[in-house]
């Protein structure tokens, strides 16, 4: 792009009509553009292949190609460049096809200078709304086929956790009993023996049971809340990775119901998640403040940082993760990060909605 000017491709075998459009697009009140222009259609596919256009003014009447195909083999080969058709009056018709297959087409004949340049930007910005909203369809996409997933893979923990680990505890309970019963008459002391064992074994269980329940939903942000929910949580992902944490939390109740402290709580999560899996991090640092009106979260590390690309990238189902719960709870987020100098994710979230 030649500084802020739109760069045109103009497809056109008539060399006073291009010379024409060149002084409509030069017009001073008119956005300042870039014209280049070739006659034949290779040339202009060949020269899309190389360079980029902001849009494509296209004639589709050419030495080699002829009709309706002309905007078809341009509009096929580079769905994303926007192209307005510039047709005669014998030629409507098919400007008309053009505009219903996502061109844009205009009369050739006495063409206003503002027209022209309006339609040139409102395409550019139609194709610019498409793709990010392609680009959204895609991240949404993916977010929902990793959501299954994810529940595929909590069914899977769970089932395994309770078939290996407390399975595993109640054969070795009837095991115990079955044995003690069958000596029980021989060796009376046996008893005290199998008590304090099955003691030892239900005791093992419970915490089994406690330390599942506390995977799926930590009981702290039923019953003491969300900050010291969170401080738990980091303290447990120190003490799990090794990665030294700071944090600085906000004291008192905040005015958010279970739904929307349990998001939160995930929001935390899946940052710190991230710091583990891919930050390379030795020191990350939570905060959490609030006002009156709104509470921010700020998680940042001194890892590997990223390229900013990957905040559009639809398998970044972690940074996804955070901005859609972020948007559950119409707040804000900001996720910056540089290579080589670390990662953070700042949140601002709204209490009265």
């Amino acid at each position: 792009m030649k500084g802020d000017a739109i760069r045109v491709l103009m497809i056109e075998d008539d060399l006073p009509y291009v010379r024409f459009i060149e002084e409509v697009l030069k017009e001073p009140s008119r956005a300042r553009c870039a014209l280049t222009y070739v006659k034949r259609l290779n040339e202009a596919t060949e020269l899309l292949g190389k360079e980029e256009f902001d849009v494509v003014l296209l004639d589709l009447n050419l030495p080699d190609s002829w009709g309706f195909d002309t905007f078809e083999r341009v509009h096929s080969q580079f769905p994303s460049v926007p192209v307005v058709v510039l047709t005669g009056l014998e030629d409507e018709e098919l400007g008309m096809r053009a505009a219903k297959k996502g061109g844009y087409y205009l009369s050739k004949a006495g063409i206003p200078g503002g027209l022209l340049i309006n339609t040139i930007q409102h395409a550019i910005e139609r194709t610019r709304l498409l793709e990010d909203l392609e680009k959204s369809y895609q991240k949404f996409y993916s977010l929902s086929a990793h959501l299954q997933h994810l529940r595929e893979e909590e069914r899977r923990w769970l089932a395994r956790e309770l078939h290996d680990e407390l399975g595993g505890l109640f054969t070795a309970m009837k095991t115990e009993l079955s044995f003690a019963v069958k000596q029980l008459a021989e060796r009376p002391s046996l008893l005290s023996e199998t008590e304090k064992s099955l003691t030892k074994l239900i005791d093992t269980g419970i915490e089994t049971v406690q330390r599942i329940s506390s995977d799926l939903r930590p009981p702290l942000l039923d019953h003491l809340g969300l900050m010291p929910a969170i401080q738990w949580h980091i303290q447990e992902f120190q003490k799990r990775t090794g990665i030294q944490c700071q944090w600085t939390l906000c004291t008192g109740e905040i005015p958010l119901d279970k739904d929307r402290d349990l998001a939160v709580f995930r929001i935390v999560q899946e940052a710190l998640t991230n710091v583990a899996r891919h930050s390379k991090a030795s020191r990350v640092t939570v905060e959490v403040s609030r006002n009156e009106d709104s509470m921010t979260l700020r998680i940042e590390d001194n890892g590997v940082g990223f390229n900013e690309e990957k905040l559009d990238d639809p398998h970044s189902f972690g940074l996804i993760g955070i901005q859609e719960r972020v948007l559950f709870l119409k707040g804000q987020v900001t996720i910056k990060g540089f290579p080589q100098q670390g990662t953070t994710v700042a949140v601002t979230i709204p209490l009265l909605v």
